[in-house]
């Protein structure tokens, strides 16, 4: 039985903003120019980086291996930076162009770059950022598996609950198999949490979860067109 994928969200945070001095060597311009229809020019936007992921266990139980680090980091540049993640009702603040991996001990998380224009619609949201109001960051994605750290099985086909000990071992979810990168949004709160989204609604992980195991659980419905045509 093939399972749909979760989509998934993450939050992160902003750390920092790019300064431009006249002796700056880094290809900024041309990274975000290959995003543009016309070329931009420094003074016509501004740029942040942000810390969107990480291979830690969080606080709803979840993790991603560095792989999987690896393929979102490939895929995050081009996406949009949204607001609160509002992909009906709002159009993208900003653009990401590039991204990197950063290592910090056992750490690894991905960080990318995000450009924003310094357009009068978003004089607010860069003033937000930049004086420290708007800094948790949330990262919207689908992946394929989560598979359980205590049976190795998706965790949608064992009995295994993450958060609860089983012998020795804690129980967590390792995000296996990301299939896309969504977007990036600015959030009002993020904790580096997670949380399954089904039907693109947020749910809390045990629901989420109870919900995708009675669907695995379904009887499959067998029918003919002989049957069919009879009715």
């Amino acid at each position: 039985m093939q399972l749909e994928p979760f989509i998934f969200r993450q939050e992160g945070r902003l750390i920092g903003i790019r300064a431009f001095d006249d002796n700056d060597t880094d290809p900024v311009l041309g990274s975000v120019n290959r995003y543009a229809l016309r070329p931009l020019v420094r003074d016509e936007f501004v740029v942040f980086t942000l810390d969107l992921c990480h291979n830690q266990i969080d606080r709803h139980f979840s993790r991603f291996p560095d792989d999987e680090l690896e393929t979102i980091n490939t895929l995050a540049p081009g996406r949009p930076l949204m607001e609160r993640h509002d992909l009906r009702g709002s159009l993208p603040r900003g653009t990401f162009f590039r991204s990197q991996l950063h290592r910090d001990g056992e750490r690894v998380s991905v960080r990318p770059d995000v450009y924003v224009l310094r357009t009068k619609d978003n004089e607010d949201f860069i003033l937000n950022i930049e004086g420290g109001v708007y800094r948790e960051t949330s990262i919207g994605f689908s992946f394929q598996t989560p598979e359980c750290s205590v049976c190795n099985r998706d965790l949608r086909t064992c009995d295994h609950v993450p958060g609860r000990s089983y012998g020795d071992a804690q129980c967590h979810y390792v995000m296996r198999d990301v299939l896309e990168v969504i977007e990036g949004s600015v959030v009002p709160s993020g904790s580096q949490g997670t949380g399954f989204v089904a039907q693109a609604r947020a749910l809390p992980v045990g629901q989420a979860l109870d919900t995708a195991r009675q669907r695995f659980h379904q009887p499959i419905e067998l029918w003919s067109r002989r049957t069919w045509a009879a009715e």
